[in-house]
């Protein structure tokens, strides 16, 4: 049994070679969005032996491993959340007596799980994520792989899990990889790493987390009115609350707060996709319903078994995209190193996730919707992408009006000029995001 993890990595048309060592501690190791982050983990945790832009030779590496995904619904195999909990460790003991009692602590725990019979698609993503690190933490494995795996959750629920973690290193001596886009996690580590497409190497983890650049838009005519909106799951958990809120001629209207707090509730709402709510609701613009595209913050359940290239088919089809539009809208993809030839025919569920998510968005901002909605639109993107993405979503505001759910504060407020704060439902204004009419 070995507790160090040792590699040897090797980037062929580049002429570069690497050999790196971790032992333990948490170790951050930053790309951006297809540098190979995810291929990287897969051949960390054996789950992918083909050729890609790098080689990986490991020499040394802990016996129990235990890989977190990127897409946090991935790593769920059981139809309820007992079942999910009990899973890992009915792997690992044959003690009843002792799942039990794992089962109970991890349920403790999690706040969230007032129901083990419900089912775990019912959890927002963050709470996916809360999920398969506690369940991942009671099998004490001595190597714990994250791909991405806690970008679901906001700055105070994510500093909270990295405390957690330190705490199990400190009883175990494991070693934990945590593979990321977001440049403000690498003040977690104990040491960091960057990936590109030509190198790995370790980096000086105080770097200054660069700002966005606040571009205005036009004064916005949406209207969004809630009095007492309340929402409950299967007519017995409430996952939305009284909430009362007015905001009158917005842009781009933002909604942030706590893992759970019902941030994707509201967009159900908005999208017409959860009409079973309580309390009164109004959205309209400039005093018509406005039509609208919903990105969901799992596009591969939007999609089904379509593929985007038959989803770019539907929207011409039904009058949403005009045809004339079409190739500038491809050629938008370019800007995310995205190749449309290569995944429009692919089934959706196949398709690397960050592509799928900025391959929709494209095409629902070029689309002739009034409104659009993102739920988690800068999930695992780079700083330099998310900036592309701003930039994006800036210029179509000059058009349509949008409504964007995140977790990520500064790219909300780099954008909207109301944003919506769940926990204390409060609107907070941006007032200078808006330019003066003429």
């Amino acid at each position: 049994m070995t507790n160090n993890l040792k590699f040897h990595i090797q980037f062929p048309k580049f002429s570069q070679d690497y050999e790196a060592s971790f032992s333990s501690g948490l170790h951050l190791i930053i790309g951006e969005s297809g540098v190979g982050k995810s291929r990287f983990f897969r051949k960390l945790c054996g789950m992918d032996t083909a050729a890609g832009n790098f080689d990986l030779k490991i020499h040394e590496k802990p016996t129990h491993t235990i890989p977190l995904f990127q897409n946090p619904e991935n790593q769920i195999v059981s139809s309820t959340l007992d079942g999910e909990i009990a899973f890992s460790a009915e792997c690992i003991f044959s003690d009843p007596n002792k799942i039990t009692s794992l089962v109970d602590g991890i349920k403790d725990e999690l706040n969230f799980i007032d129901d083990g019979t419900r089912h775990p698609v019912t959890l927002s993503g963050g709470e996916k994520e809360l999920l398969n690190l506690a369940t991942a933490l009671s099998v004490k494995p001595d190597l714990i792989v994250i791909d991405d795996g806690l970008s679901f959750l906001n700055s105070k629920a994510k500093k909270t899990q990295v405390q957690r973690l330190g705490k199990y290193i400190k009883e175990t001596g494991s070693i934990i990889l945590w593979f990321t886009s977001d440049i403000s996690d690498l003040k977690f580590g104990d040491t960091a790493w960057e990936l590109t497409l030509n190198s790995f190497t370790e980096i000086d983890q105080n770097i200054s987390i660069p700002k966005y650049q606040h571009t205005n838009h036009p004064a916005g005519k949406l209207n969004l009115i809630a009095d007492h909106l309340t929402y409950f799951y299967d007519h017995k958990r409430i996952i939305l609350n009284d909430l009362s809120i007015e905001s009158l001629e917005t842009r781009c209207f933002g909604i942030i707060g706590a893992n759970g707090s019902g941030k994707t509730t509201i967009a159900g709402i908005i999208s017409g996709i959860l009409p079973d709510y309580s309390g009164e609701f109004q959205l309209n613009i400039n005093g018509r319903s406005p039509t609208i595209g919903y990105l969901n913050q799992f596009p591969e359940k939007m999609l089904g078994t379509f593929t985007l290239g038959e989803f770019l088919l539907d929207l011409q089809h039904f009058g949403k995209l005009n045809p004339l539009m079409v190739n500038q809208t491809l050629n938008m993809m370019n800007e995310y190193q995205i190749n449309w030839r290569l995944i429009e025919n692919q089934p959706a569920i196949d398709v690397q996730w960050t592509a799928l998510r900025l391959s929709m968005i494209i095409l629902l901002g070029s689309s002739n919707y009034d409104l659009i909605i993102l739920d988690e639109p800068t999930f695992g993107l780079g700083w330099r992408q998310k900036q592309t993405l701003a930039g994006f979503i800036n210029k179509i505001l000059n058009k349509k009006h949008c409504i964007i759910i995140s977790h990520d504060e500064q790219f909300i407020h780099s954008i909207c000029d109301k944003v919506l704060e769940l926990e204390s439902k409060s609107i907070m204004q941006n007032p200078d995001l808006v330019r003066e009419q003429r």
